[in-house]
Formats: structure tokens, C-alpha cells, sequence
């Protein structure tokens, strides 16, 4: 039998200021401090790199972020900021429950000073979604909607991404067109409507 995960289960930082960061995701997304904690100085494990670590929950879990501060001596009082492209993490992505949770995010993130990227629809899960970054540079994604593998196992096709304005966004008629367009396509596997 062939091993598979699970789920995604928690994405690591390396951060400059925890603090800074703790405040960041509670304040704008509502995560939840676990614990906090200075890391012993080891010749294993985390502690070998990593001088102090926190973690921050959606829900029951322990964490699904865990954040770190590494150790002068490896990244040394000179580290440069987290690039804006490169090699490594990409972005972070975050569900919210509907498009009403979304733009009240995209407004308080805006309101608050948090550079904001873009909004876009489209491409590949053709989800509604926001981009911002955190206090280290790092791109979040902030999404509703995102598509559904159904029984035959294939993504629906979808429009070309193309920028919105989020507040303004019909996400009724969005809804309504992603309605429509998997009704064809199951007449169309099924060979027609009455098949």
C-alpha cells in the first residue's frame, strides 16, 4: 500500500523579531500563542541553530506555525531581509470561512498599514484571494472558494488570473458562473444532460 500524508500540517519561519511576528498573525489573522520559549543551547536538534522558538495555532492543534529566531553566530548581525524572490518558501496560504471574512481581512490589513500585494481571480483553483506580506517580507495568500477535485479526480477548467478589486467583486455571480460551468461539465462526462 502506497504511504501518503495526511494533510499539510505546519509551516516553519525563520524570523528576525518573534515578537513582532506573534503580534502580526494574532492581531491581523487570529492565531493563537501556544507556547514561547528560549531554546538551550545543543549540539542537536534545534537548539543547535535556533535560539528561541514560538507556535501559533488556528484551532486545537499545538501549532500550525511554528516560528524561530536563529542564533547570532549562524546568520551573524548582519543577516540580510527575507528576498523578495528566490529560491525556498514562496508564499503562505490561508482559508477563510466566506468572502464577507475575506474582504473584512483585506480592509483590516489595509487600514492597519500592511502592504498588500494584489487581488486576484483565476488560474489553477480559480479561487477569489488577496496577497500581503508579513513584517519579514514573507508572501501571504489569503483566499475563499479555492476549487474541488470531485470523483473523476480532474481540476475543472478555469479563467486566465486576472486582478480584481476585492471589496468591489461580485462573489455572487462568481458563484453562480462556477454553478453553471460545473453543470456542463457533467453533462458533458455524462454525455448530456438526460444521459
Amino acid at each position: 500500500m502506497e504511504v501518503r500524508v495526511a494533510r499539510l500540517g505546519h509551516i516553519g519561519l525563520t524570523v528576525r523579531d518573534i515578537d513582532r511576528t506573534i503580534e502580526f498573525y494574532s492581531t491581523y489573522l487570529g492565531m493563537r500563542l501556544t507556547e514561547k520559549f528560549e531554546y538551550e543551547e545543543n549540539r542537536i536538534g534545534h537548539g543547535v541553530a535556533v535560539a528561541a522558538g514560538a507556535f501559533l495555532r488556528c484551532d486545537v492543534t499545538h501549532h500550525e506555525m511554528s516560528i524561530f529566531r536563529m542564533r547570532k553566530s549562524i546568520l551573524g548581525d548582519d543577516a540580510p531581509d527575507a528576498p523578495r524572490h528566490g529560491f525556498g518558501l514562496h508564499h503562505i496560504a490561508f482559508e477563510l470561512s466566506t468572502p464577507e471574512d475575506l474582504k473584512r481581512l483585506y480592509t483590516k490589513m489595509r487600514d492597519g498599514g500592511v502592504e498588500i500585494v494584489d487581488a486576484r481571480k483565476g488560474g489553477p483553483g480559480n479561487q477569489p484571494r488577496f496577497y500581503a506580506r508579513d513584517p519579514d517580507g514573507n508572501l501571504l495568500e489569503f483566499y475563499w472558494g479555492i476549487d474541488k477535485i470531485g470523483w473523476e479526480g480532474a481540476a475543472r477548467g478555469y479563467d486566465p488570473i486576472e486582478g480584481i478589486d476585492l471589496l468591489n467583486f461580485d462573489f455572487d455571480a462568481y458563484v453562480e458562473q462556477r454553478e453553471r460551468d460545473a453543470v456542463s461539465a457533467r453533462e458533458g462526462i455524462r454525455g448530456g444532460p438526460n444521459a
